[in-house]
């Protein structure tokens, strides 16, 4: 398995589903504390937005993703992001 970590998407497609996100602020000593569970890379820092057209209009904010197969600049030079809308 993926042990809930971002993973290669399949050939041609170009959304997949994400399981529920529970969201909520942390302070930087409590995200420091977190850095290991991400795995041996540290997490990505995959932005999160309203709508596909990825502007600063619609980006919402930052959530930390686990990366364990890869390192996070991986899935930042494949343009990994979230979106809450994909219409």
């Amino acid at each position: 398995g993926n042990n809930g970590s971002l993973v290669e998407s399949e050939p041609k497609k170009l959304y997949s589903p994400l399981p529920v996100l529970y969201i909520t602020a942390v302070t930087k000593k409590m995200k420091a504390d977190a850095r290991g569970t991400f795995g041996a890379y540290g997490p990505h820092e995959c932005p999160l937005y309203k709508y596909s057209s990825r502007t600063d209009r619609y980006l919402i904010t930052v959530a930390s993703l686990s990366t364990r197969e890869h390192k996070p600049s991986h899935w930042v030079l494949r343009g990994t992001s979230l979106l809450c809308n994909t219409e």
